[in-house]
């Protein structure tokens, strides 16, 4: 029913490799710092049996278009937190990461898919990036200078369109538990049940945790104005988390232009 660590896994091995050539060319170095991809955690058989608030019985029909209404979309803008997951594993390693370790890791920016690709997205204290034109500016740190590259996908990778594709929910292992205004739009709430979080506990590798998974999906338009993938323990810690919202849905004032401060171009 999810797909999340593996996947996510062999992805981060391109991002992890990008970022190490973003960090050498800003540091000057002619050497490439080698990248360490996190492996994908175990599945253990022993996780305990999350719990959640009801026990699905309507199978959501609804929520399977979800993804392809995603992709179809014009542009979009978004925040999004991850912790716990190989994508904040990989951020740790960025400069102004500190010692965050897993997380959180709070991510907001704007994509543009059609008519041509763009994006500009943030990860707090840790990397600008801006993607225009076939070309990247990275700014690792946030020094308010940026190093122009090719294009390499990076910023694909940030993308809650690709969270979302990681997470892969099944509708079958989901209730729509109602009609709810989500972020200003009219959404259809689906909220994950037993079996469906017991998987996802035992995919991601986090023992002990409280599941929840819950997904709002806009009436008109059928995209997920809303995830959130959460895992809390005892002492209320969250050791897993994928949380995004995505509003201005084809808004025409989401524009993405190149940065002035350029060194290296």
């Amino acid at each position: 029913m999810f797909q999340v660590a593996p996947r996510h896994g062999r992805g981060l091995l391109i991002v992890s490799a990008v970022i190490a050539i973003a960090l050498s060319a800003c540091s000057g170095s002619s050497a490439t710092p080698s990248a360490t991809a996190t492996a994908a955690p175990s599945i253990d058989n022993s996780t305990p049996q999350p719990t959640t608030a009801s026990t699905p019985t309507d199978t959501g029909p609804g929520l399977g278009g979800a993804a392809a209404a995603m992709a179809n979309m014009s542009s979009f803008k978004f925040t999004m937190t991850v912790a716990g997951d190989n994508l904040s594993d990989t951020l740790a390693t960025l400069p102004g990461a500190g010692n965050s370790g897993n997380g959180p890791f709070n991510l907001k920016g704007t994509f543009v898919l059609k008519p041509a690709k763009a994006a500009d997205v943030t990860v707090t204290d840790a990397l600008h990036i801006i993607s225009v034109d076939g070309s990247d500016y990275q700014d690792p740190g946030i020094t308010g200078a940026f190093t122009k590259t090719d294009a390499t996908g990076l910023v694909d990778s940030l993308s809650p369109i690709a969270v979302y594709g990681e997470v892969n929910p099944n509708p079958a292992g989901f209730a729509n538990i109602g009609m709810e205004t989500k972020d200003g739009v009219d959404t259809d709430h689906y909220q994950a049940g037993k079996s469906a979080l017991a998987e996802l506990a035992s995919i991601a590798g986090v023992d002990n945790a409280t599941w929840t998974t819950d997904i709002w999906v806009a009436r008109s338009g059928g995209y997920p104005v809303s995830v959130a993938v959460v895992a809390k323990a005892a002492d209320n810690s969250i050791p897993y988390e994928i949380v995004f919202d995505i509003t201005k849905v084809d808004d025409p004032g989401n524009k993405v232009t190149a940065p002035t401060n350029v060194t290296g171009a």
